[in-house]
């Protein structure tokens, strides 16, 4: 995944610095860059620090705002705290509804984790084949 340091930064401006977890979606306006970003800042999980559940609805407008403007959906991003830089079992099981509510057009999408407190970011990549989502760590190069 290629993230433009304006995104990035962002994203890091953005995420508190102490749980609970947040996140947000990811988009490009130049193909496979990713260079737009909207926070979700009312997807907490009421009474879980260690929980992000998206604003689906909040979300949603933001990707059909985007259609109309011409950027496309990557993905969406979320924060670990604690160092954690791996996917959940959660996690995993809801980028992969993701990946099935999609239209079959979409063949893969992006959700990096925004790790704290070191701020930086570990990106994933879940691609469609056939009845099966695949979900494998992909490298994140953020682009000046």
């Amino acid at each position: 995944m290629v993230i433009s340091r304006e995104a990035f930064e962002k994203i890091s401006e953005a995420v508190p610095d102490e749980p609970p977890e947040t996140g947000g979606i990811i988009g490009s306006s130049h193909g496979e860059i990713i260079d737009s970003v909207v926070m979700d800042n009312s997807g907490f999980s009421e009474g879980k620090v260690c929980s992000y559940s998206p604003n689906v609805d909040f979300l949603n407008n933001y990707i059909a705002e985007w259609q109309n403007d011409g950027l496309s959906f990557k993905g969406l991003f979320h924060t670990h705290f604690a160092s954690v830089e791996t996917l959940s079992c959660a996690d995993k099981h809801y980028i992969s509804a993701i990946m099935n509510a999609m239209p079959r057009t979409i063949k893969y999408l992006y959700f990096p984790i925004f790790v704290l407190p070191d701020r930086r970011i570990v990106g994933y990549r879940a691609e469609r084949e056939v009845n099966i989502t695949r979900i494998t760590h992909d490298p994140v190069i953020v682009q000046d």
